[in-house]
């Protein structure tokens, strides 16, 4: 099972597991998280190329996974309803196949 943890405040998503609904390489599920994680991680990186976030933080190993940053203050806003929508697709995905995934939102 893949858990993902939002921690809202502190911009960081945590991910571990994996989902086992289908045979390496053709599991959806997984697909569907790594897909998500990976989006989440270039944005991160783009926004501390624009200097937007500050202490970017994109730890990706096979089955694991910690994505976080710093927003400067005037882009928070912003940078929270990105991270708040890709995050959806976390939740969606945990609500459609919750024997492969659990999505918790803290914060």
């Amino acid at each position: 099972m893949i858990t993902v943890s939002y921690h809202r405040q502190y911009f960081r998503v945590q991910i571990e597991g994996h989902a086992k609904s289908g045979e390496e390489g053709h599991d959806l599920v997984c697909a569907g998280c790594s897909t998500l994680a990976h989006t989440l991680a270039a944005n991160v990186a783009n926004w501390a190329e624009a200097k937007q976030a500050d202490e970017p933080g994109v730890h990706m190993f096979k089955g694991c996974a910690t994505i976080s940053c710093r927003p400067r203050t005037r882009y928070k806003a912003v940078l929270q309803l990105v991270m708040d929508a890709i995050c959806s697709g976390f939740k969606l995905l945990a609500q459609s196949y919750p024997e492969y995934i659990q999505y918790s939102r803290y914060g």
